[in-house]
């Protein structure tokens, strides 16, 4: 594996903590928030420093080691892999996710006539031909396509300033603080969690592996921003009861903008970032997966990606019947699912403690 920069690996943690702006994250706390969905969202975060923290010290448990060999390290072959088979599948239930939210928001607002697994055939076909590349060419069109998404992100916040209301953000603490903070660990679960995927590759393997704990947690704010901006935009364009409505309310306030005082209707272009990020963080979780079951040989590493991409394909068509099922799914199940991570990120990090005090000791 050739190093990668420290930039392209800011723009792989990004897209894993913005990619599930639209669709889910609103979804997950205005039912149960209302007006203080943004509260929930900055309270998610602060929490959110735990995990981000503890991948951080993982990290520098034999920098020159995956994620997964870090495990079998840590816990010998039987265990390690029994462990890596668990993470395995909770990135197999998050990319499952995201590919049925972005291929439901991509068939509801641009090809509405187009089968839903037609989109996903699409998505998942570059995913695969990215991951055939390795993860050098993944960190460079990461680089790319986040840097692009971060520009049509400016362009249409810094153009929706003049719609937002403050008064639909008030008042302020409406809400039970109870549901607040419970919305907060589902939204803490569902973005932070998962940025132990990052650990797939090697610390070593950055150019200046100095900056490294620098970089993520400086990034970890941007994305926190991020966030937070079409959070606070979205509410305080529509109000809690238009977003509650409409299944995709952070596109509906695209429609809004105006460019330079007269492009209008240019939404679905800027509505691209969203699958620009899912499509990064699907194809770094397949990656990982992928890595987890094979060795390097090419041949194997190729099916191994086609037969994961064909399970979420048909998961797109046969797992979720409609938006609906899916809406319920997120706040039961997939939140359920990825909460697991919790204990396996306790039980890394107090493994590698005692392994460090036992050879300071020895």
């Amino acid at each position: 594996m050739k190093k990668i920069s420290y930039l392209e690996l800011s723009s792989i943690l990004l897209s894993i903590i913005i990619s599930l702006n639209c669709g889910i994250n609103l979804y997950i706390i205005k039912n149960n928030c209302q007006v203080d969905a943004w509260i929930a969202l900055i309270l998610s975060y602060f929490i959110g420093f735990i995990p981000l923290l503890l991948t951080l010290y993982i990290a520098t448990y034999h920098k020159e080691l995956n994620l997964w060999e870090k495990n079998k390290h840590l816990f010998g072959d039987y265990l390690g892999t029994f462990i890596n088979a668990i993470i395995s599948l909770i990135f197999l239930t998050i990319a499952i996710t995201l590919l049925y939210n972005s291929v439901s928001f991509i068939s509801s607002e641009f090809l509405y006539r187009t089968p839903i697994i037609i989109s996903a055939l699409l998505l998942v076909s570059l995913i695969i031909y990215a991951n055939i590349k390795e993860i050098n060419v993944i960190s460079h069109i990461s680089f790319i396509l986040i840097s692009l998404s971060i520009l049509l992100f400016i362009l249409s916040n810094t153009s929706l300033i003049t719609e937002i209301k403050l008064d639909n953000l008030l008042p302020i603490l409406k809400t039970n603080p109870s549901n607040i903070f419970l919305s907060a660990i589902k939204l803490t679960i569902i973005n932070t969690l998962p940025i132990i995927t990052i650990l797939i590759i090697p610390k070593d393997k950055i150019t200046n592996e100095k900056k490294y704990n620098k970089t993520l947690i400086i990034t970890y704010l941007i994305g926190s921003i991020i966030s937070l901006i079409i959070a606070i935009g979205t509410i305080g364009t529509l109000g809690i009861y238009l977003t509650k409505i409409f299944a995709y309310p952070e596109y509906i306030v695209l429609k809004k903008i105006k460019l330079f005082g007269f492009l209008e209707r240019i939404e679905n272009i800027i509505a691209i970032k969203w699958i620009i990020e899912s499509y990064i963080y699907i194809t770094i979780l397949i990656y990982t997966i992928t890595k987890s079951i094979t060795r390097k040989n090419e041949k194997t590493f190729t099916y191994a990606n086609i037969f994961i991409g064909l399970i979420l394909i048909l998961s797109t068509k046969y797992l979720f019947k409609n938006i609906v099922i899916f809406n319920k799914y997120l706040e039961t199940t997939f939140i359920y699912i990825v909460s697991i991570l919790i204990p396996i990120y306790i039980i890394i990090s107090i493994t590698i403690y005692l392994k460090k005090i036992n050879h300071i000791t020895d």
